[in-house]
């Protein structure tokens, strides 16, 4: 939960959005499989979001 609100701060204070891309997992599975090695790679899919919102931060400005 800080983590959250850290990240939500930081962007209210830039005024750049800001990705949330930390993983909370009890296990080592958990986090291999939220990384790619089972199903979709949680860490990817969190860039491409980052690289969406940069540029669609720079098409309304």
């Amino acid at each position: 939960a800080e983590s959250a609100k850290g990240l939500a701060l930081s962007s209210l204070e830039t005024g750049v959005p800001v990705v949330n891309g930390i993983l909370t997992t009890a296990t080592t599975e958990q986090a291999l499989a939220r990384a790619g090695v089972k199903s979709g790679n949680k860490g990817f899919t969190a860039a491409m979001t980052a690289i969406e919102m940069a540029n669609l931060l720079r098409q309304i400005k």
